[in-house]
């Protein structure tokens, strides 16, 4: 039976689901010595051979799903494997016997909380904007921002064509809340369902500002980094992986979204409302002024 080509390298322990898409499109897969240039690719598990930076990918024997919390540091890059040989999370998780990988994005430039794991499903479900799950950063940014700039970013922007493509990207708007607000500094409290490469650094830049720092704090809201040190991680609870499991699935999301529409939907009732108050019988549409008294 035939499956996708991203899926087979997920589940044999490459990288997350789209990571491995991302492997793909940029050439670095190899399908019975060819290099496919576009999805989706099917391929027989059984007869195919799949090649990741020159190494043959080979089927896992099946693991027991762990889950860890990592504290990624700058300038660690979050991949199991590099070309250019720098430094990975892989190298960070001593002593793990699983053969995790990262959950979602994290720029090599940016730190805090990243999820590993061997789950491939529960992963793509957490780093696919389709589920809605958040992932919460404070944000250092030079400079004082002030509130057009950060409109600008809550709206979302469109950006031009990624290298190699034609197709330009709207990024979503990003849940902002000021923190902090001085002369030389703004610290802002970011909250994103997406993970377009750069998004926040870009978004920032296009509004006229550099963010000297990039720190995740949580994923879900109640996933946090508290208690861990850069380079450090630890095994998620078995609460904290049915909370993720919740949050990541469709019945939940679609119930979020639900919720948020009938919250518009009451708030345009009570406008509705206040407007056909002000305009009721004897009110005359307005405020009616005191009359002048006359002059005898």
């Amino acid at each position: 039976m035939k499956v996708r080509l991203q899926k087979f390298m997920a589940d044999c322990g490459v990288a997350s689901r789209r990571r491995c898409e991302e492997l793909i499109l940029q050439g670095q897969v190899r399908v019975n010595d060819q290099v496919p240039d576009r999805l989706p690719v099917l391929i027989d598990p059984e007869n195919d051979r799949v090649q990741v930076g020159g190494e043959i990918v080979t089927t896992l024997a099946p693991e027991k799903p762990v889950y860890y919390l990592l504290y990624k540091p700058k300038g660690v890059l979050a991949t199991n494997r590099d070309p250019a040989n720098r430094k990975t999370v892989q190298e960070l998780m001593r002593g793990v016997a699983a053969r995790v990988f990262p959950v979602g994005r994290l720029d090599m430039d940016a730190r805090g909380l990243l999820l590993m794991t061997n789950d491939g499903e529960l992963a793509h479900r957490l780093s696919h904007p389709r589920y809605g799950v958040e992932k919460t950063y404070l944000v250092t940014v030079d400079g004082k921002m002030g509130t057009a700039a950060i409109e600008r970013i809550k709206k979302g922007m469109w950006f031009g064509p990624a290298p190699g493509s034609r197709r330009v990207v709207r990024t979503q708007g990003i849940k902002t809340r000021v923190l902090v607000r001085e002369r030389h500094k703004t610290v802002l409290e970011a909250k994103l369902t997406e993970g377009k490469k750069g998004e926040i650094r870009r978004m920032l830049a296009r509004a006229g500002f550099h963010a000297r720092d990039l720190f995740r704090v949580a994923v879900a809201d109640k996933i946090t980094i508290e208690g861990l040190s850069p380079g450090e991680f630890r095994p998620l609870t078995e609460q904290e992986v049915d909370w993720l499991r919740k949050v990541s699935s469709r019945e939940y999301h679609e119930a979020r979204r639900a919720a948020t529409e009938q919250w518009y939907e009451r708030k345009e009732m009570q406008k509705e409302r206040r407007r056909l108050e002000r305009q009721a019988p004897g009110d005359g549409g307005g405020t009616s002024k005191p009359a002048t008294p006359s002059r005898s």
